[in-house]
């Protein structure tokens, strides 16, 4: 405990005896570093779920619910580190593993004492507002416990659903699990128990494994919107995608084809009218600028935005939009490469054996210096997607999305391939599936063609002996087949509808640049057609 807390309020088992005396200890934490603050928070928890004197166990849940309003920014704050980039393994494993001790001892102890007020309200009505509140509490932590998991690719702990099913249960039981109620005095929207559960299943059914630590965030902020709108069937009732059973640990997932028996205690659920806000949502952020979009908040990038709502709305469909191909078991390791420079650089050397062309670029257009690539074992493939194992040293880089330049053991060439899914289990390493874009992706230098008015900037003459302004791209399909033309291009490269010249095999060719399929980190995969020389 920190030493402004322990002068504050001296007794080392009660740091906070009674609501007020916790409000002024709390307040004292608002300007902490959030580990430290976190820290103090999670002895506080653990005081008050000990003993509270005279046993009031609403005494309890109004200091608990404080507790949890002091800690919020806090827990967004290291929430935060992990959205972003990865950085220092030790301070990340730190910050981690003190925001998992807080969040899970919060969530234990607001589930346990909502589930007593609960048990009382069925005797004692007047208990039930305090129970219900306690339970969307309970619910709202247990939440953000999963999405501490998700957010590194762990599996939710399986008693964490046993717990929000039974917290839940309880409040169907005591007729409060649909009563509005506030979570915090000062805040202005309600909840309901229903409501709280309902979008933790929701964030969980999203196939988070498939989206970056952005979109996972972006889209809990979307869920947290939206919730108010997703449905729970009564039991027998199974018009919904999604299921769970109310009796298990096991977390929810896509409903079957056949439905349950008569006797069966399955409980289905679904978007709802939250399905039909976020369809009109895509259409509005497809047709908005960058300036208008304030969907979620201005510290959300517009294509975090634009990927979490369509990621959604391909995932709370009726059918699953997933269906990876079967693996089968392989072995031998992968040398993996990391960043779209990089990868441009290696492809560049593998395609030609290692000789080097001379091109005059940009100062900031200068490549970095080769980067050591690292090994991953080769576990299972099917399709065009490879199933490997990083070791836990290495899992910290990994992130779904990121774009991959793969060597195979044994193989001189390298394949373009980005990270489709991660799993990880703690302490062991990370499994990771990729989809092979391209096994045979070139590397060439694009020179863009002078549009009309560029022309007293440099003449076509001098842009074209001295290369100027090429732009590094990486041809993963190129429109033979039933594939459609498309490259890579780093992020500051981009630019929709230019006609870039590029020599292929000693042949000079044309094309013209087309819409984002996808943007990443570092690079964007965009459509392309030929065309005729300018």
């Amino acid at each position: 405990m920190s030493e402004q807390a322990t002068k504050d309020h001296g007794h080392p088992d009660h740091p906070m005896g009674d609501p007020a005396a916790a409000a002024r200890v709390l307040a004292g934490l608002r300007d902490f570093d959030p580990v430290t603050a976190l820290d103090d928070l999670g002895t506080y928890v653990d005081a008050v779920k000990k003993g509270i004197p005279g046993g009031d166990e609403q005494v309890r849940g109004e200091i608990l619910s404080l507790i949890q309003e002091a800690g919020e920014a806090h827990v967004s704050a290291v929430l935060a580190r992990f959205v972003a980039h990865p950085r220092d393994r030790a301070a990340r494993e730190s910050d981690w593993s003190t925001l998992n001790d807080y969040v899970r001892e919060l969530a234990g102890t607001l589930c346990a004492s909502a589930r007593i007020l609960l048990s009382k309200a069925a005797s004692t009505p007047s208990l039930q507002h305090a129970g219900a509140a306690g339970a969307a509490r309970g619910l709202h932590t247990a939440r953000t416990l999963a999405k501490v998991y998700l957010l590194r690719y762990l599996t939710v702990p399986p008693k964490l659903w046993q717990v929000a099913y039974a917290v839940h249960g309880d409040a169907e039981k005591a007729g409060c699990a649909t009563t509005a109620v506030r979570m915090h005095a000062a805040q202005k929207t309600t909840t309901t128990v229903t409501q709280e559960l309902l979008r933790m299943l929701m964030l969980q059914t999203s196939s988070p494994e498939m989206m970056t630590p952005e979109q996972i965030d972006a889209a809990d902020r979307l869920i947290e919107h939206l919730g108010g709108d997703f449905t729970l069937r009564p039991p027998g009732v199974s018009d919904n995608p999604f299921c769970f059973d109310p009796a298990s640990d096991h977390p929810p997932h896509r409903a079957p084809g056949q439905p349950p028996g008569p006797d069966s205690a399955i409980r289905y659920f679904g978007p709802g009218a939250g399905y039909d806000a976020l369809d009109r949502l895509q259409h509005q952020l497809a047709t908005a600028s960058a300036a208008d979009m304030k969907v979620l908040a201005r510290d959300v990038p517009p294509n975090v935005q634009i990927a979490a709502v369509r990621h959604l709305h391909e995932s709370w469909g009726r059918e699953s939009p997933h269906a990876p191909p079967v693996h089968k078991p392989a072995t031998g390791t992968l040398q993996v490469i990391h960043g779209y420079g990089q990868i441009w650089q290696h492809i560049s050397q593998v395609r030609s054996s290692g000789a080097t062309e001379l091109a005059l670029v940009e100062e900031g257009d200068r490549a970095a210096a080769p980067a050591a690539p690292e090994t991953w074992a080769l576990r299972d493939a099917g399709g065009n997607e490879l199933g490997v194992e990083v070791a836990q040293s290495l899992s910290g880089r990994a992130r779904c999305g990121d774009l991959l330049g793969v060597t195979l053991q044994g193989k001189n060439e390298c394949w373009v391939g980005m990270i489709r899914s991660l799993h990880a289990e703690p302490g062991r390493g990370l499994h990771v599936n990729i989809s092979v874009m391209s096994q045979q992706p070139q590397a060439v230098q694009l020179r863009p063609v002078i549009k009309k008015g560029e022309a007293n900037v440099v003449s076509e003459a001098a842009a074209r002996q001295f290369d100027f302004k090429s732009v590094k791209a990486i041809i993963v399909s190129d429109g033979a087949g039933t594939q459609k033309a498309s490259y890579l291009l780093s992020l500051a490269s981009w630019e929709e509808g230019r006609v870039y010249e590029v020599t292929i095999g000693g042949a000079t060719r044309f094309l013209r640049s087309l819409h984002v399929v996808r943007r990443g980190d570092d690079f964007v995969r965009a459509a392309f057609e030929w065309v005729q020389q300018p």
